[in-house]
């Protein structure tokens, strides 16, 4: 286990491109972060550094976990990372490349899969969309609710992607989210994300493990069991 966890975010919150990403809902990835690593890691060293910060800070002299919430993140570190954070960056790219070797259909959607990729293999949570105004209780903490149901149909060739993607682009275990889009005629892929990002907040409270404490567990590969929707209290 490295000596520091360095979590990387963004420098204005509306670089993310997500609804609700301000200060508050970066600052709530960040304590759910923190928390999952104090659960179990309670001596490490964990500092919270800007994109701009991090572009002037000197290479740490001891071993540091890069634990970025964030894609927007500097050359010097993208070589620290997996390869996929590469093709993660290049939307367009991966569109593409799906799209002709698997014949799947992509644009943008408002829909996230969590993927959580332990060293097991990937485990499945329920979907997460954006709230409608019937939700606007849990839209006083996040835009979005999880969990989101969607039609037997398509769930398993979602999930059948979802396990290709990954393989495909060799992607270490974490927590994944791949976003995308439904209708009546099929389902299309938009991107995938390496890390919770913010839709991910709509797991914490409602999914046990959140999906937070399952990117720390899968980066330090503690064992993750299952899944589940926590039942809400009456």
């Amino acid at each position: 286990m490295p000596n520091q966890v360095w979590i990387i975010v963004e420098d204005e919150e509306s670089a993310m491109g997500f609804p609700g990403a301000d200060a508050q809902a970066i600052a709530r990835m960040v304590e759910a972060l923190k928390g999952a690593i104090a659960q179990t890691h309670p001596d490490c060293e964990v500092k919270v550094v800007s994109i701009s910060h991090l572009k002037t800070l000197p290479t740490p002299d001891s071993e540091v976990l890069f634990c970025p919430l964030t894609l927007n993140i500097p050359d010097s570190v993208i070589g620290e990372l997996p390869p996929l954070y590469s093709a993660c960056q290049d939307v367009e790219a991966l569109r593409c490349a799906i799209d002709e070797r698997w014949q799947v259909a992509t644009g943008k959607g408002n829909l996230w899969l969590p993927v959580v990729l332990t060293a097991k293999g990937p485990i499945y949570g329920e979907a997460i969309g954006l709230a409608d105004e019937k939700q606007q209780g849990r839209e006083e903490m996040t835009p979005y609710i999880q969990p989101v149901h969607l039609p037997d149909r398509w769930r398993q060739p979602l999930y059948a992607l979802g396990r290709k993607l990954l393989q495909w682009v060799g992607a270490p275990p974490a927590t994944y989210l791949i976003q995308f889009g439904w209708d009546e005629q099929g389902l299309w892929f938009d991107r995938l994300w390496p890390f919770p990002s913010i839709p991910a907040l709509a797991s914490l409270g409602v999914q046990d493990p959140d999906l937070f404490t399952c990117h720390w567990y899968c980066l330090t590969r503690q064992p993750i069991y299952d899944l589940t929707i926590v039942p809400i209290q009456k």
